[in-house]
């Protein structure tokens, strides 16, 4: 399978990245949060005029291509000292292809370059819902860590239990098993 990931530059790309987000969420959230607040975070998080404000914001949104096929997206942000990975989902039919640890590679690759001066960055953060346990095996396989339990209201009374991970860049990936 040839992989590729390919910045989010039109209009017609965050559409894409919307359809793919309602599908995937729908499906991979099921057993965690109620169909209400999927729907809510899929309009706070990922609707068009979301991701635009994002953009404006500093985030950065890739689209993971196998085979040339929209396989999952991307979505980071540079803080600090290290690099907050927002979202990364791939659609059911790609899942367990190693797509996971290439991705890590590729944002690891575009930190790892003095040139371009990200030598600042040394860790790569995410959030994990706790009841979320098949993609806490995922990235402890690829080498996060727990570093602390967070409860984020994200309005309406629907919260987010989670965890925040990290890994520090460099550090191996694993085999890519798992995703």
């Amino acid at each position: 399978m040839k992989f590729d990931i390919m910045p989010v530059a039109t209009e017609k790309q965050l559409y894409e990245i919307y359809e793919t987000a309602v599908n995937v969420w729908h499906n991979y959230y099921k057993g965690i949060f109620s169909s209400e607040q999927i729907s809510y975070m899929l309009e706070l998080y990922q609707s068009v005029d979301a991701m635009r404000k994002q953009i404006a914001k500093g985030y950065i949104y890739y689209m993971l291509l196998a085979d040339n096929e929209l396989a999952g997206y991307l979505c980071i942000k540079l803080v600090n000292d290290h690099v907050f990975l927002e979202r990364l989902y791939v659609k059911e039919e790609y899942r367990r292809q190693g797509l996971a640890k290439k991705t890590l590679s590729h944002i690891e690759s575009i930190f790892k370059k003095p040139v371009l001066g990200y030598n600042h960055v040394k860790k790569i953060r995410l959030k994990v819902e706790k009841e979320n346990r098949m993609a806490q095996d995922i990235y402890e396989h690829l080498g996060f860590n727990r570093i602390r339990e967070e409860n984020d209201d994200i309005g309406k009374g629907f919260v987010c239990r989670n965890y925040l991970m990290e890994r520090r860049i460099g550090k191996d990936a694993g085999d890519g098993h798992g995703e």
